[in-house]
């Protein structure tokens, strides 16, 4: 970096020495003009702008190197200025540190000195420019992060301030995105999304470009390009070799308060891009598809069919030809989940039927929350339907192998604890089930280890003891409710199971609170 000053002496021969006699270019400073007074100085400092140093005698015709001082001060505080002067008077240099000078050195100059003096005062000058730059990089980032994620804080006041500053937005996500996450550890995690961040500003910077990227959501990195040196976006100069990225870009350079509403957009843009051509998008393009997303009937039909019927081969042939579907009629990943749960249920809700139970508790990928940023391909979602199918297929296959008397026995179990309140006899129950009274009855023993009677008792002292503990009813309108009856029959048998009666196990619990 190189440091602008300017001379400021009314005798040529000083400011022509000073100038071309000191090796300023050691120390990275370029003195870029002379000035013959203070007046003089003050045309060229405006007229340059950029003058980080000035170096001015004191006593000058019109406007003297105090009152130049005094100026400098009150209109350009960055410059930093050093006085020099033949006369040892301390009044001078009192008068000089209240107008903020800097440094005041006496004629004639020691360069040595002097140089130091310049070589400390650009030191500062680098240092405060360090220090505004983090402050306004620090200020721009939350701003922007204010921008999209909504968070207010005590300085959002001050970051409005940056609501002018132009922008260039643009958004990267992962093929494949899960694939390629799947098996990380949380350190191999962290060590993925720090990669991804770096390609992205590294190859910006090839190009000219700084940036500031934030993971806004999963697989979805945020980029904004900035910068006062702003350019036309080339994007494709940009090069991501070897990283299978995916982009929807924004069209222009906007404000950062406009980034709210432009990320939204990005967003929404998201969704068309299984299907496009090259893996990006620009907002100005035209966003829309361009074929007609009818239900895959008959696609369904033969799925259906195959799962049903247990033909493997035919199962995932049928369901790849419903993914290029997919793809071909430009479903959106949304759509395509949606399909996939709609065959899930029919599927389900078929064995259901068969089984007579709902027993069946598969646990299926498609049927939980996905996020189509993470399982962002139709090649991703078609695995996860695959491994719903072949989950299908192995219940499948252990269900026709499951011992029919267990079938039994379930279904049997099933009328029980509906019915057990009632006046339930084993005719009944084996009336339902489609098999004798007593293949039934021994049946039933043989499973449970217990006999029809006993299994239909021990249901209903259990919901008296809740009765009895959580309810005022009297014992015998309990017996009544349970299924008993006869209150002597129920007192006997819950006495047989608890070992106290119903009143006896009444007051024990209360005595329990």
């Amino acid at each position: 970096m190189t440091f602008k000053m300017l001379i400021v002496d009314d005798e040529p021969i000083i400011s022509r020495g000073l100038r071309l006699t000191i090796p300023w270019e050691t120390i990275n400073v370029e003195v870029v003009d002379t000035a013959h007074d203070g007046e003089d100085a003050i045309l060229k400092v405006k007229e340059y702008r950029d003058i980080d140093v000035v170096i001015t005698d004191v006593r000058m015709p019109k406007v003297d190197g105090l009152q130049l001082a005094s100026f400098l001060h009150d209109n350009f505080p960055h410059i930093r200025t050093i006085i020099l002067s033949g006369y040892d008077e301390f009044e001078y240099a009192q008068q000089a540190i209240k107008l903020g000078v800097n440094d005041y050195l006496l004629k004639p100059v020691n360069v040595e000195e002097l140089i130091e003096k310049v070589k400390s005062l650009t030191h500062e000058i680098k240092q405060e420019q360090h220090q505004q730059k983090e402050h306004y990089e620090i200020g721009l980032r939350n701003a922007i992060i204010q921008q999209v994620t909504e968070l207010q804080g005590a300085f959002s006041a001050q970051l409005t301030k940056y609501n002018p500053i132009k922008v260039y937005p643009f958004i990267s996500m992962h093929q494949h995105y899960m694939q390629q996450v799947n098996n990380l550890s949380e350190g191999e995690f962290e060590g993925f999304l720090s990669e991804w961040e770096k390609l992205i500003e590294n190859s910006l910077q090839e190009c000219g470009y700084t940036s500031y990227s934030f993971f806004i959501k999963e697989n979805i990195l945020l980029t904004c390009v900035h910068g006062s040196d702003r350019k036309d976006m080339n994007k494709k100069a940009i090069h991501f070799d070897g990283v299978e990225l995916e982009f929807v870009w924004n069209d222009a350079w906007i404000p950062v308060d406009n980034l709210k509403v432009v990320f939204a957009k990005l967003i929404h843009a998201v969704k068309f891009l299984p299907f496009a051509d090259d893996h990006s998008i620009i907002l100005s393009d035209q966003l829309s598809r361009t074929t007609e997303q009818p239900y895959p009937t008959e696609l369904e039909k033969k799925i259906l069919e195959s799962i049903f019927q247990m033909e493997e081969p035919s199962l995932f042939s049928f369901t790849s030809d419903l993914f290029s579907y997919f793809s071909t009629h430009e479903f959106f990943l949304e759509e395509v989940v949606q399909v996939c749960r709609d065959l899930l249920t029919k599927i389900v809700g078929h064995f259901e039927s068969l089984g007579g139970t709902n027993a069946i508790q598969w646990e299926f990928h498609l049927k939980q929350n996905i996020n189509v940023h993470q399982y962002n391909s139709y090649k991703l979602l078609k695995e996860l339907f695959f491994e719903d199918l072949a989950t299908i297929l192995r219940e499948q296959y252990e269900f026709k192998n499951l011992d029919k008397q267990d079938l039994l026995i379930g279904k049997a179990k099933e009328y029980i604890h509906e019915y057990y309140r009632t006046n339930i006899k084993v005719n009944e129950v084996a009336d339902v089930i489609n098999i004798t009274p007593n293949y039934l009855s021994s049946l039933f023993k043989q499973k449970t280890g217990v006999n029809f009677n006993e299994y239909v008792n021990k249901l209903r002292v259990d919901e008296a003891k809740i009765l009895l503990v959580e309810t005022p009813f009297k014992v015998s309108e309990i017996s009544e409710q349970v299924g008993f009856h006869e209150y002597k029959y129920f007192v006997g048998v819950f006495k047989r199971f608890t070992g106290m009666t119903p009143t006896d196990y009444r007051k024990f619990m209360n005595l329990q609170d």
